[in-house]
């Protein structure tokens, strides 16, 4: 059964019962393994404005952020301790329907994504949404879905959403090749959400 990669973002990490809101929305999800990945929030901030002020390097920068990302995946999995915590690529490929699994991607990038053709950049221009865009394309999702805290201009195509600043830049070309994304407001009790369908 194909899985289904959520990425939760980072502006999330400070919403209240956080943990109780992530269990109810997946409870109401097709059956199917739920890997989850999260993103970097205001840790992340810190090391843009620390690139911003001490002129540090931008690759450098981009693996800082990534492993931050294993912190938020560690808090994200002790706020979810019924879920598996993962770092390997193959340890996701034998996910099970029944448990979601909290995802840190550093492996996966330094050693699984850096193998083939087309590597995600190392600039600001990726973010956890690109990061992943890609693991859903690697693992042949059955959908992305972003839970954010607010959802996009429903008229937006991916060009105008990173545009607008509402997913990093490079996500239009991370997620072409994805058949169903779909944008959920997780702060909206009512998790409403629209879905986006690549033609």
């Amino acid at each position: 059964m194909a899985p289904r990669v959520i990425k939760l973002g980072g502006s999330l990490l400070d919403c209240d019962g956080l943990a109780a809101r992530v269990r109810r929305w997946l409870a109401q999800q097709p059956n199917g393994p739920n890997i989850l990945l999260a993103g970097g929030g205001e840790l992340a901030d810190v090391v843009r404005r620390a690139f911003a002020q001490h002129r540090l390097d931008e690759e450098a920068a981009h693996w800082l952020c990534v492993r931050l990302l294993g912190v938020t995946a560690e808090l994200l999995a002790r706020l979810l301790p019924e879920a598996a915590h993962a770092t390997r690529l193959e340890e996701l490929r034998s996910a099970r329907a029944c448990q979601p699994v909290v995802f840190d991607c550093e492996h996966f990038l330094r050693h699984d994504d850096a193998r083939w053709p087309d590597p995600l950049p190392h600039t600001w221009d990726v973010t956890s949404d690109s990061i992943a865009a890609r693991l859903a394309q690697r693992l042949a999702a059955c959908e992305l879905v972003l839970l954010k805290s607010r959802l996009p201009d429903p008229r937006w195509d991916l060009a105008q959403a990173a545009e607008a600043g509402f997913v990093d830049r490079y996500f239009p070309r991370a997620a072409r090749c994805l058949r169903r994304i779909r944008y959920v407001n997780l702060r909206d009790e009512a998790f409403p959400e629209i879905v986006f369908a690549n033609p």
